[in-house]
């Protein structure tokens, strides 16, 4: 196998990872001010995803039971990021603010994406090395 194939699922998580949090400082930032509960999320969301990109690029240098250790880990920290948005912080009570209408669905989209290639990837460890 080509070693592209072999580190899909490694590559597909930093990316997302690289998105997600990027995406918090950008495209899907909070624009409500300092004072705020969802200013307090985004950075949350910000901070998570940043350990999220250094948990999944740490997948590059492992192998075996630790990187399936590592994915499970990647997929927990990604679960915690997906309940931060409304569940573990509040947000604006108004649908149509950016913190409900952009960060928390984009939030959300890619913690699961996040989380769901980090437990592919910790099952595919698991039997590799079984």
């Amino acid at each position: 196998m080509s070693k592209i194939k072999k580190r899909s699922t490694d590559i597909l998580n930093v990316l997302l990872a690289a998105i997600l949090t990027v995406g918090s400082l950008t495209f899907f930032k909070s624009v409500c001010g300092a004072d705020m509960h969802c200013h307090t999320a985004n950075t949350v969301i910000t901070i998570l995803g940043a350990v999220l990109v250094v948990l999944t690029a740490l997948g590059f240098a492992f192998k075996g039971k630790v990187k399936a250790v590592l994915s499970f880990v990647t997929a927990a920290v990604a679960v915690v990021e997906l309940l931060i948005p409304g569940v573990i912080l509040p947000l604006c009570m108004m649908p149509s603010m950016s913190c409900r209408a952009t960060m928390k669905p984009w939030t959300m989209l890619l913690s699961v994406a996040i989380a769901f290639v980090s437990i592919v990837s910790g099952i595919m460890n698991l039997r590799k090395n079984s």
